[in-house]
């Protein structure tokens, strides 16, 4: 079989790490006892090359650099030098960079504005005025439901005896740039929500879910709906119910530059009722579809509107700030919180929104290009050297990103010994918690001791992050492999034995 000999290297491992610390003698001289932990470290370089060494990784490229956060010393190198695709694990400079720039407090604001006046009668003459600055939290991480933040301001514009509007609503997107996608990101991938439009007002993911349930009988149509329920997005149901014995197959396509999704395929009939799919799927312009939830949000609370709903990037009249005071303003959790987010869910879009914030507030100018600037001159003062990586936006979903196992051990020690270090390390993913290690290395060494940032897409597939020894000794460590023509499990299971490895190590 394929695997047999990866599942030798189990029992091996399984061997070794179970019944513990290798015996010791407590009465050693100090001579004797270097030699023992010269000699335990061989057993552990041993041991990981024997690992490496697996016909079903044979394709691979595989780059790995383990290196003791309290000595300096590399415990293993192999091709750390050579670059690889780091996927989400490139999150760690951004995130990191954030830190130096922003500080771990730093917050979020989205200020609602009513430029006019409120009549005796209840009807206000004027625009409403939504600014945003990019705030990564209007998600379903930080609240049940994020549309609620609407409905707070609605309802203070009904305290203030508001029960009309006439005149534009305005979304004031522009404390960005108006490019919505990086370098090297695949077209095909713009329907997906990990390849949402970056925008400086952004709800939900920049998404809709659309849920999918049978019809009545087999042959009818699907039902279709959505949350949030709007008119912004159509969906043209092309989707049949089928018998029980067939499986449900549905696709669905959205024409760039529109909010038009068509639906696709088949789903099986449940006597009980209860079948449905949930799609969640990309939205075209996310300010005017946050305009259209507070239009409709309105028409629900009673308060009568009209007028239009305005990009400010199609708006030509002046819009002075100075002049006005918000009425309602909403503030994110801090930047401590928001990496965790990051870090742990591995959310491209709040990396690439705080990749342009840092853009936006030490520039002046939030776009791509000024904020991998600026994580550039942060990484060189930290012994990255720029010219040595390739990097074109802030959550590594572009294949044209290019790092080594080498710079990321620089990063993760260098925020190990910085201020922001229990910041940086308390926002990577723990075996077991919520996030992307919540499955792996459960009820293992590992489990109570690993900080870690993964990063995969279509055979790539990286962990790198922090670990202690059995010994309580902090290690950094990078495990980057791409161009395996296996299963992803086989390159995760790697990993995490290598992990385990780690945790069982003793110096004595």
């Amino acid at each position: 079989m394929k695997s047999k000999s990866f599942t030798l290297i189990l029992v091996f491992l399984f061997c070794i790490i179970i019944p513990g610390i290798r015996g010791q003698d407590n009465n050693s001289p100090n001579e004797k006892a270097k030699q023992t932990e010269k000699s335990t470290v061989s057993e552990l370089q041993s041991d990981l090359s024997a690992l490496i060494d697996n016909p079903d990784l044979a394709s691979a490229t595989i780059g790995i650099s383990i290196r003791s956060l309290e000595t300096g010393e590399y415990f293993f190198k192999y091709n750390e030098n050579k670059n690889s695709i780091p996927a989400s694990t490139l999150k760690l400079l951004t995130t990191a960079a954030a830190l130096e720039y922003l500080g771990e407090d730093f917050r979020f604001s989205t200020s609602f504005y009513l430029d006019g006046t409120i009549e005796s009668n209840g009807i206000f003459q004027g625009r409403i005025i939504i600014r945003g600055s990019g705030d990564p939290s209007w998600n379903t991480f930080f609240m049940k439901d994020p549309y609620l933040i609407i409905d707070y301001f609605i309802e203070k514009l009904d305290s203030m005896g508001i029960n009309s509007i006439r005149g534009n609503i305005i979304g004031d997107d522009r404390y960005f740039d108006n490019i919505y996608y990086a370098k090297g990101w695949a077209w095909d991938d713009m329907i997906y929500p990990f390849s949402a439009q970056i925008n400086a007002i952004s709800i939900n993911g920049n998404k809709v879910d659309v849920v999918v349930e049978q019809g009545d009988s087999i042959g009818s149509p699907a039902k279709l709906s959505m949350y949030p329920d709007n008119s912004y997005v159509r969906l043209i149901n092309n989707i049949t119910t089928v018998k029980q014995s067939d499986l449900t197959e549905i696709s669905h396509f959205r024409e760039a530059r529109t909010n038009i999704i068509e639906l696709f395929g088949v789903i099986e009939y449940d006597s009980s009722g209860s079948r449905s799919e949930v799609l969640p799927i990309t939205i075209d312009n996310p300010t005017l579809f946050l305009l259209n939830i507070v239009k409709e949000k309105l028409d629900s609370h009673n308060i009568l509107h009209r007028g239009a709903m305005v990009d400010a990037d199609d708006y030509y009249e002046d819009i002075n700030y100075y002049k006005m005071r918000p009425v309602f303003e909403f503030e994110s959790p801090p930047l401590s919180e928001i990496i965790k987010m990051i870090n742990r869910k591995s959310d491209n879009l709040a990396a690439e929104l705080l990749l342009k914030t840092i853009a936006k507030e030490m520039t002046g100018t939030g776009s791509f290009r000024n904020g991998i600037e600026l994580v550039k001159k942060f990484v060189s003062k930290n012994g990255i050297p720029p010219e040595k990586i390739s990097m074109v936006d802030g959550s590594g979903l572009s294949r044209m990103n290019l790092l080594s196992p080498k710079y990321l051990i620089s990063i993760l020690s260098a925020m190990y010994h910085s201020k922001f270090g229990a910041t940086f390390a308390n926002s990577l993913a723990a075996p077991g918690k919520a996030g992307t290690l919540e499955a792996r290395m459960r009820r293992t060494l590992a489990e109570n001791n690993l900080r870690a940032k993964t990063g995969s897409m279509n055979s790539v597939n990286n962990l790198c992050g922090y670990i202690r020894t059995r010994d309580g000794e902090p290690l950094a460590f990078a495990i980057m492999i791409m161009n395996y023509d296996v299963p992803p499990s086989i390159a995760t299971n790697l990993q995490d034995i290598i992990c385990m490895r780690l945790a069982s190590f003793s110096r004595k």
